[in-house]
């Protein structure tokens, strides 16, 4: 099979995998958010309003938002042009790998860049991700050929010194002429990774310092040069950079990387895929044997790909964990290609049948992974903004003229997009508009509706522990990728109730449970002559709920929901219903609830809640759960009611950057 067919194979099979569903694929959040920071007339307003609060560089922001002007703002319009730079890519890996090593390391490097998800799905994503590969890798093809076009081992050209002494002067005349072009090209790319993203801005750096240790009489004065002129073509940028570094990253919202980091990303890149990791492991053992025989000719290429693969993420991450966390899968595809061409670069050049027959396998192999294992196409094509707005125009539609409150937890203006997209007038409250300061807060604004169904959408579990309160009844649920969307109803009305609970246990006073303990039997009858616990001066701690954690879920996704009612409670009570996971008996989790969080001061009885998901806690083995009342301040009050559930949690909240499980989705 012909070389140009084999790359024309991995690029048409690049396509079908990228284009699939195009141009219905969604926004994903991230996407909305762009979107909603372009349509600006003015550059002053653009960069202030689009740019500034973002944490990136203005590159890809200032793209878009001329963009719109020309193509529209569908979704197809953004996405197309990252779509077509994640193709050309694969082109670009390969001619990488052609040029270090041979086309079969090329051939290898960019079948993976083709069918794995990491890729791919970048590839549908107008953020500065798949931009940010293709600039990268660019700029390092045009690295490459500035400082090893006379390499005669790589691509079988003759030095200039074995040409017939007649054309010496011509062909030296077009050769400096190349470089030149080549050198220009490095200038363009790097500026672009510059205004890209920080980390290809990183990698950019990463890739001009490493270029000193190949400078010599003929190439280090255009090379220096070049590296001024690409700071110098970045310092218009230097005060929103400042800016930006003085608000700081996304802290508030992304956690600080474990150790655990490193060997997640490589389970992530390799698609959580046992067939593919044994397919990858089989190579390299392939490699072994099909060796290219002079190996000592590309440990340059070699140490270069394995430093510009390291280099940015051990930066990322004792910068994350130091300073402030900014590491995480996405800004490491910047340098992903080059791990790929170092750990198959030993593959000595083989015949077309055999690129064939390995292009093939890995083809299989990533193809059912990202389809079956992965579900890409099932959770991907269900993203957050749009789902929640067709779920609510779907469930309006099925409750008719029933009447119905909904409150998303999104901004206005995204929820508008995908409202005008479907041509909906559907009324909605937002929760960023609703300024809710307090528990209390919320649970008056769910008891004054009167509605007799009640729609939500990225409500956290304590909210919706309050909601049941006065919607008791769960009619519909649809869980995908960052969303939840519920619709509760005062009454079945004809509906059939949603059952979520895995595991459920009350306080029973008379005869508690072996999993509760009560410290004595203090006990009254309330106003209602019902039996309640009395806590008093005398105790500072109250009934409490133990048992190991694993024995109660099916999964690391669901979620624990607490619930105590208290009667006779002061104003000034100090009490708190505590959560704790223990480990031979020291908490490494513990939070608090105080019982005033709930209850206002005009009122002296109410339901305390907490609820928690597992897959907020990081944890090993099977930690015992404690739930109890601490009566700090041993104060005088009634429990009544404490109770203990466990419900299916959201298997897919995180669904395209860890492990699938195998579970189905859709709307209940």
């Amino acid at each position: 099979m012909k070389r140009d067919l084999l790359l024309i194979y991995i690029i048409l099979v690049g396509v079908i995998l990228r284009f699939y569903g195009f141009p219905h694929i969604p926004f994903m959040y991230d996407e909305v958010s762009a979107w909603a920071r372009t349509g600006f007339t003015s550059f002053h307003e653009l960069i202030e309003k689009g740019v500034q609060g973002d944490g990136h560089p203005a590159g890809i922001q200032v793209f878009l938002n001329y963009w719109r002007m020309v193509a529209g703002d569908s979704e197809a319009a953004f996405k197309l042009p990252f779509l077509i730079m994640g193709l050309l890519s694969i082109w670009q890996v390969f001619r990488i790998g052609r040029r270090w090593f041979n086309e079969t390391v090329g051939y290898i490097c960019a079948t993976f860049i083709a069918v794995i998800q990491y890729t791919v799905m970048y590839s549908q994503i107008a953020r500065p991700y798949t931009s940010g590969l293709f600039f990268s890798l660019m700029m390092v093809g045009c690295w490459s050929n500035y400082f090893f076009s006379r390499d005669a081992g790589k691509q079988e050209q003759k030095s200039i010194d074995d040409l017939p002494i007649r054309s010496i002067n011509k062909e030296e005349i077009f050769f400096r002429n190349r470089l030149t072009v080549q050198l220009l090209g490095y200038i363009i790319f790097s500026t672009l990774c510059c205004y890209n993203h920080y980390f290809s801005l990183l990698f950019a750096v990463i890739v001009g310092f490493s270029g000193l240790f190949f400078l010599d009489k003929r190439n280090w004065k255009g090379y220096i040069i070049s590296g001024i002129v690409i700071i110098l073509l970045f310092l218009p940028h230097l005060q929103i950079t400042l800016y930006q570094l003085g608000i700081g990253g996304v802290g508030g919202w992304l956690g600080k990387p474990t150790r655990q980091f490193f060997s997640n990303y490589l389970n992530y890149i390799f698609q959580f895929s046992l067939w593919l990791k044994s397919l990858v492991v089989l190579l390299l053992l392939a490699s072994l044997v099909l060796r290219n025989k002079n190996i000592a000719s590309g440990n340059k290429f070699r140490l270069l790909a394995i430093t510009w693969f390291l280099t940015p993420m051990l930066i990322g991450y004792f910068y994350s964990v130091h300073r402030n966390a900014v590491l995480q899968y996405s800004v490491l595809i910047f340098s992903f290609p080059f791990f790929l061409l170092f750990i198959f670069s030993l593959f000595r050049n083989l015949s077309p049948l055999a690129n064939f027959v390995i292009i093939s396998a890995i083809m299989i192999v990533g193809i059912y992974g990202l389809i079956f294992e992965r579900r890409h196409y099932e959770i991907f094509f269900r993203q957050p903004i749009e789902q929640l707005v067709v779920n609510s125009i779907n469930t309006k539609e099925r409750l008719a003229d029933r009447t119905c409150t909904i409150l998303l937890n999104q901004p206005k203006k995204y929820i508008g997009y995908y409202l005008r997209k479907f041509n909906s007038d559907l009324q909605i409250d937002y929760w960023p508009e609703k300024n809710f300061s307090s528990y209390i807060d919320f649970r008056k604004y769910v008891s004054s509706l009167s509605t007799n169904f009640f729609i939500v959408g990225n409500i956290s579990g304590d909210y919706l522990m309050l909601i049941k309160q006065y919607y008791p009844y769960l009619i519909e649920s649809d869980k995908g990728f960052t969303y939840n969307y519920r619709c509760f109803a005062k009454n079945p009305d004809g509906h059939k109730s949603i059952n979520e609970s895995l595991f459920s246990d009350s306080l029973n006073l008379m005869k508690p449970g072996s999993r509760w303990s009560i410290p004595n039997r203090s006990y009254v009858n309330d106003a209602s002559q019902h039996l309640a616990y009395r806590m008093d001066s005398l105790q500072e701690w109250g009934p409490g709920f133990t048992a190991p954690v694993l024995d109660l879920v099916a999964s690391r996704y669901d979620v624990l929901n607490v619930a105590l009612h208290v009667q006779n409670v002061n104003p000034d009570n100090k009490a708190s219903l505590v959560m704790s996971l223990d480990k031979e008996d020291k908490p490494f989790f513990w939070q608090e609830k105080p019982l005033t969080y709930f209850i206002d001061s005009t009122e002296n009885s109410g339901t305390v809640v907490f609820s928690l998901s597992l897959r907020d806690v990081d944890f090993e083995g099977n930690p015992e759960l404690k739930v109890y009342l601490w009566n700090k301040n041993k104060d005088e009050f009634l429990i009544d009611r404490f109770h203990v559930d466990f419900e299916a949690g959201n298997p897919l909240i995180y669904g395209l950057i860890e492990k699938v499980p195998k579970s189905s989705i859709g709307i209940q």
